[in-house]
């Protein structure tokens, strides 16, 4: 009964319930779940314990077997024991208030989260909101939507994708089979187009676009 109002139908004079347009249009807590869905970007809350509370589905995805941070029967855990204790360690410092950025894995596999403390309502802190690195520079979409706000070519796109990459120009012309004076233009294209100066400065301006979800996705989490 938690928020409601009673009242009497016009017709039928029996009671019902009254929900208010805050409830009739979805709680809060429906709203920002699907807010966290809309980005590429995984996030997690987490009890202190290392009990997981929420992820959305970016975050699901990374955290599969091959991960070094994993989730098993409901709890967030790192197989490698030296990222437990990591982890163990950042999870209990949130208790006290303190943020940690903390690196997981080694290599390629490496994976790096920022985790953050929550307070409730009355200013204590029991939870934790773990926010896993990007894994790439640039997203599909974002990257898609980009090439269309500046109006670049789909092999200006390539060569712009290819360099966020970490190719360089002769990389790039051996991997499209073409001279590298086409790539050099495509390039001096996209920086006119993007009013960039450099090549460091066009990676550095992809490298800031807010992390998009793609449309066509599935939803893991309810």
């Amino acid at each position: 009964m938690d928020g409601m109002v009673l009242g009497r139908g016009p017709e039928t004079g029996r009671l019902m319930s009254y929900r208010g347009p805050e409830r009739r249009r979805g709680s809060p807590d429906r709203w920002w779940r699907h807010a966290l869905e809309e980005i590429d970007l995984g996030v997690c809350l987490v009890g202190g314990d290392g009990q997981l509370l929420y992820a959305n589905s970016t975050a699901r995805r990374q955290l599969d077997e091959t991960s070094p941070l994993q989730l098993i029967d409901g709890q967030l855990v790192a197989p490698q024991r030296n990222d437990q204790l990591r982890l163990e360690g950042a999870l209990a410092d949130v208790q006290r208030g303190l943020r940690h950025l903390i690196c997981l894995g080694r290599g390629a596999g490496r994976l790096s989260l920022s985790v953050l403390p929550l307070q409730d309502g009355l200013g204590r802190t029991a939870q934790a909101l773990l926010v896993l690195g990007k894994r790439n520079l640039c997203g599909e979409l974002p990257m898609l939507a980009f090439a269309r706000e500046h109006q670049l070519t789909a092999a200006e796109q390539q060569v712009l994708q290819a360099l966020c990459a970490g190719l360089q120009p002769q990389e790039i012309a051996l991997r499209h089979g073409v001279a590298i004076s086409t790539v050099r233009t495509q390039i001096a294209s996209v920086r006119a187009k993007t009013a960039t100066e450099s090549i460091r400065d066009l990676v550095a301006m992809v490298a800031q676009l807010p992390p998009m979800q793609g449309v066509l996705r599935v939803v893991e989490l309810r």
